[in-house]
């Protein structure tokens, strides 16, 4: 089967269907959208379902602000259908030592709004933690206060020393934005095909025809502006176009499960524990991990970042923790099997920051919400938006962990590159072309982790 189109997606998870929201609200043409399978249903599925502005590069945070002022107006204009929130982030440390030297120095510049900070002498003008997206301060408060810290997080163990609170964060439903998003792009003429992207043809003036398999016949879509959305499958449909780009693939796990104690406060923001550890074994616990090989690791030292969650909003009852400590690329599949110890490593870490959560060590009600997805990253871990090189060919992709809050930016930014409008200037530190810079190929070794949650 043949037929024609303006504009040819790879991908329906998050990414893949703003694109073609943004696509379809500017004039883009007609806009088929293909995916093996149904939308939503790969790492879109495994949403953290958060969003913010706090990043440690300044592009990070145009982009983001971006987002957030284009996730408001959908907010405005859909009834909030997909409940945004805005109770922030809260990053917790027992060494204000670094908040003061390293991370303050390092965001005071960015554009992330005013920072403030609470000491025992400033404590009043700490805004309430509010769910309403609405009227809600910007920046970021550091508090330094540790009865300030005990009064606004009373589960926190004693041994915090400052939290600071990223205001222009919270959480919502990354199935209902996507679901809208598709609607809305539905209703302006964007087409939904099942199959898979296997082939292009191209001539001298680059991509003529998409081909897509799908479950009964190999079709030919001809067409001349191809997008790779394609998530952790996109360093294959990159091959596919001759494309080399430096993407891993990395998996990570979350899980999620009932917390009948109420040890996280159903109204707690989307809290990170930031600092590394190693985990609180019990004495028979540690003596039979050191005797198996196969467990030692589990003795060694954890990075921070470990998440921490109240899962399904002030009137559930769950709690989801995540932590991605995993930095072992692969190629990604459609199914990998999650790692079994996830639930005891990642509740025993948490415990460090929450002591309550010990009560739940071999003690979590059944059923445990298990599951993973892949981080698809670049080595300095910013986003691919632009084009390919290849004439017609653009990419949207290595989201690592963002692609939910970052997905409206993304796609209305792509639209930018496909309908040739003015590009903001933080584009091109998005751009596949930053790797034909010597120089910036030099500077990504020894790179950290450059806000990878």
């Amino acid at each position: 089967m043949t037929q024609t189109a303006d504009i040819v997606i790879c991908g329906a998870g998050s990414i893949g269907i703003a694109v073609a929201y943004y696509l379809a609200q500017w004039g883009g043409g007609d806009v088929v959208l293909v995916d093996k399978h149904p939308p939503l249903s790969q790492t879109s599925a495994k949403s953290g379902e958060n969003y913010r502005n706090w990043w440690p590069q300044p592009e990070m945070c145009h982009l983001m602000n971006r987002s957030i002022d284009l996730l408001e107006g959908l907010a405005r204009e859909s009834d909030n259908v997909f409940s945004l929130t805005r109770r922030g982030y809260v990053y917790a440390t027992m060494d204000k030592t670094a908040v003061l030297s390293q991370t303050l120095p390092l965001y005071q510049p960015l554009p992330v709004g005013e920072i403030r900070l609470h000491t025992s002498s400033n404590t009043a003008n700490y805004a309430p933690i509010s769910p309403n997206w609405k009227g809600q301060p910007n920046g970021a408060d550091i508090l330094l206060d540790r009865d300030l810290i005990r009064r606004t997080f009373p589960h926190f163990a004693d041994g915090v020393t400052a939290v600071i609170h990223a205001r222009r964060g919270g959480d919502l439903s990354a199935q209902q934005l996507g679901m809208y998003l598709l609607k809305q792009a539905k209703r302006r003429g964007v087409v939904e095909l099942r199959g898979e992207v296997v082939g292009f043809e191209r001539d001298a003036g680059g991509i003529t025809a998409v081909c897509v398999q799908t479950a009964t016949e190999r079709q030919t879509i001809h067409t001349r502006t191809f997008v790779n959305a394609a998530g952790p499958f996109a360093p294959h449909i990159n091959t596919l176009l001759g494309v080399d780009l430096p993407i891993a693939n990395v998996f990570q796990q979350k899980v999620a499960f009932d917390d009948p104690l109420r040890v996280i406060p159903r109204t707690a923001p989307f809290t990170i524990f930031e600092d590394s550890q190693t985990l609180p074994w019990h004495d028979d616990e540690r003596e039979l991990l050191q005797a198996e090989p196969d467990y030692q690791w589990l003795l060694g030292n954890f990075p921070g970042g470990l998440h921490i969650k109240a899962d399904g909003g002030e009137n559930g009852s769950w709690i989801k923790l995540g932590w991605a400590f995993n930095q072992t690329a692969e190629e990604a599949v459609w199914k990998r099997q999650r790692l079994s110890e996830f639930l005891d490593i990642v509740l025993h870490g948490a415990s460090r920051l929450v002591p309550g959560l010990a009560a739940y060590f071999d003690n979590v009600s059944k059923p445990v919400a298990h599951y993973g997805g892949y981080y698809s990253k670049t080595p300095e871990n910013l986003p691919l938006i632009g084009s390919l090189g290849v004439a017609g060919a653009y990419i949207c992709s290595a989201f690592a962990g963002f692609g939910t809050m970052a997905s409206c930016a993304a796609g209305d930014l792509l639209a930018d590159w496909v309908c040739g409008t003015a590009l903001p200037a933080y584009a091109a530190a998005f751009a596949p072309a930053r790797y034909q810079d010597p120089a910036y190929v030099a500077g990504l070794a020894g790179l950290e982790k450059a806000g990878e949650l």
